[in-house]
Parts: C-alpha cells; structure tokens; sequence
C-alpha cells in the first residue's frame, strides 16, 4: 500500500499522446458545456434548458460514458486470457449500463416501477430514495470490483491520478446537489468528470501498451498470454 502511494506521488512521465488527447478531450467538453449554458440563456434565459433528460448535456454524458466502455472492452479483449480482462469486460457492461441508465433514467424507471408493484405513496419517506440507492449502488460496486483486481490495478498509475480528478468533481457535484446551489453547475460536473473518467481510461489504454507494466501484470498471473 505505502510503496503504491509512494508511485503515485512520483509516476512515470505520461505515455506519449496521453496529455494530448486528455487536453483535447477536456477542452472540447468545456467548450460544448458552456456552448450550452451560452446558449439555453440567450434563446431561453435558461442556463439549464439543454440539460436535464433527453437534452443535449445528457447524449454527451451517454456519449462519454459509452466511449469509456468500448475502451473498457479493447483492453479486455487484449488482456485475455489473463484474469485481469475480467475487470475490463465488467467495466465495459457497466459503462454501457450506466449510459444507458444515464439516457433513459433506467434508476427512476425502477423507482417507479417498484412503487407502482406494490402500491406505494411515491413520495413515502422511507421509499421515497429508492433511486439514489441504485445509484449508490453503482458505486458500492465498481469499489468491490476495483479492489478484488486491485493488484493488478496498481501499476496504471495515470489511470489512478486522472479517474481521482474524477473523483473529486463527483464529491462537489453532490455537495451541489446536496446544497441545491444550482442544476446547471450540478450537471456541468457531471459531464466533465465523465469526461476525465473516458481519458482515465485511455491512460490505462496505453500504459497496458507498455512493455514493462504489461509484464508486471503477466507477473501476477501463470497463464502464458500474448499481448495481441
């Protein structure tokens, strides 16, 4: 654990294209945010008017999310027969689940959905969160699943450092929330670190092309593998 914080405070410089396309990438996301924010106040003189379900801010949240699970599914695809392409396949389906969810708000759906089988008042204060616990549920599993592979996941250091700026705009998207600041900086946050979630895994993308820390992964493991 120390000798893993000890490389994250010190990793290896960024795989060549790595801080390129992450700056490319994060660029054209604030640039579309506040295109949208510009323009849901000039024709609307409402910053939040392409926000929201089935408007423009949440295809490009399903698109990032999409995008992470295809990347999630080359390098799964590339790993096997190894162990470790488990975690790549499982993070690819709930990517796609999660975009999925994300565009067609699948969460609130069973919220209803639950409600309406066993005839409850919606707004019952015990009930009344069902969606949010699908959705904390999400997270409770991608926990488990990043640490039953966490040896493994150790060695992609700039995966770790990006999908941690990730982390923390989630952390102040639900102090937004939480706070009833503002819908738009709410929804704005959450496109970006989508955003940093998809560059996050490109990172581990072309670490994992590395040589050395491929080996280091085969190391963890006795299958003879080919890196494909």
């Amino acid at each position: 654990m120390i000798e893993t914080l000890r490389v994250l405070r010190r990793p290896s410089p960024p795989q060549p294209g790595l801080a390129r396309a992450g700056t490319l990438l994060l660029a054209l996301c604030l640039a579309t945010v506040l295109v949208l924010i510009g323009l849901g106040y000039a024709w609307h003189d409402n910053p939040h008017r392409f926000f929201g379900e089935r408007k423009a801010g949440t295809y490009l949240s399903f698109l990032n999310l999409l995008a992470t699970g295809a990347t999630s599914a080359s390098i799964a695809r590339r790993l096997e027969p190894t162990p470790f392409a488990r975690f790549w396949w499982a993070a690819a389906v709930g990517f796609v689940w999660l975009g999925c969810d994300d565009l067609f708000t699948l969460h609130e759906q069973i919220d209803r959905a639950f409600h309406a089988l066993l005839r409850l008042d919606p707004d019952h204060p015990v009930t009344d969160h069902l969606d949010d616990l699908i959705v904390a549920g999400y997270g409770v599993a991608a926990l488990a699943l990043a640490y039953r592979h966490r040896v493994d996941l150790r060695h992609l250091t700039w995966m770790h450092r990006v999908l941690g700026g990730a982390f923390t705009l989630f952390v102040a998207m639900g102090v937004v929330d939480f706070l009833h600041w503002s819908k738009t900086l709410e929804d704005s946050l959450k496109v970006v670190a989508g955003t940093l979630i998809f560059v996050g895994f490109l990172a581990a993308r072309l670490e994992l092309r590395e040589p050395d820390r491929y080996l280091l992964v085969l190391e963890e493991h006795d299958d003879d593998v080919r890196w494909n």
